[in-house]
């Protein structure tokens, strides 16, 4: 069983979101799914419920404030308090300079990004009046260097980490854990773009079961697996030139 009686899960529809979805409703906790794809949530939330499994849903554009807040109230009068929101809403792809589309980049970041930012704007204030509230935004391992290919996808979740690493200093005075979820190579339909050999490949169901896990134990970071982990810290400092010598082998342009 979970800690958290009512969980909020953004980009609740497919790859780890849908999975966190299983995993919260079989742990015992009443579910709101929010997600752009509506007809995929609603179905999902149908399926919890003919399993005695308590469940809402709503359609949410996580890009638009106003859609956010819509989704936040909706969810909070379904629950009446929340005890944990999930933000896990991603987009992603390859995307290399010859072809480099600042629209691509700000479309990444509106979701990767921004989308957080929506989040906590509303939930934020929530929670401090209820007095107590704990918050997991999904990253990636991606997010310590600009890789070849991903520039937008590693800038935004470099630009999210330290959003939610800011928020977490901030208000754990105020009785809300923040917490940072750095997963690495998940097969998802975003995964499934990706041009390149993903080491240690994990399906969506066994990471959401070390997010559920690492979300209850209390840490302020879940990062796994943890090869990928070490050598995301070791990429993280090296030299320049070692780095770019490296990502030309690792990730030619083709």
């Amino acid at each position: 069983m979970s800690k958290f009686k009512n969980v909020v899960i953004f980009g609740a529809s497919q790859g780890i979101g849908k999975a966190l979805v299983q995993e919260y409703a079989g742990a015992g906790c009443t579910l709101v799914l929010l997600s752009r794809n509506g007809e995929s949530i609603a179905e999902l939330c149908a399926g919890l419920c003919a399993e005695n499994k308590p469940a809402f849903s709503l359609k949410c554009d996580i890009t638009d404030a106003k859609s956010v807040i819509a989704g936040v109230n909706f969810a909070l009068d379904k629950l009446k308090t929340i005890d944990l929101v999930i933000i896990n809403s991603g987009v992603g792809g390859p995307n290399w300079m010859e072809s480099f589309s600042s629209e691509q980049f700000r479309q990444t970041f509106e979701v990767n990004t921004f989308g957080i930012a929506h989040v906590l704007e509303v939930v934020v204030p929530l929670m401090k009046k209820q007095g107590y509230g704990t918050i997991a935004g999904v990253t990636s391992l991606a997010d310590v260097r600009g890789y070849g290919g991903s520039s937008s996808y590693s800038a935004s979740k470099a630009a999210a980490s330290i959003l939610l690493e800011a928020a977490r200093v901030e208000l754990k005075k105020d009785n809300i854990r923040v917490i940072t979820v750095r997963p690495g190579f998940v097969k998802t339909a975003m995964t499934d773009k990706n041009e390149f050999k993903m080491p240690l490949l994990m399906q969506p169901d066994k990471a959401a079961r070390i997010i559920r896990r690492g979300i209850e134990s209390g840490r302020s970071i879940v990062q796994f697996p943890f090869p990928i982990v070490m050598a995301t810290r070791f990429i993280k400092f090296l030299p320049n030139w070692i780095f770019d010598w490296a990502m030309n082998i690792a990730r030619p342009k083709k």
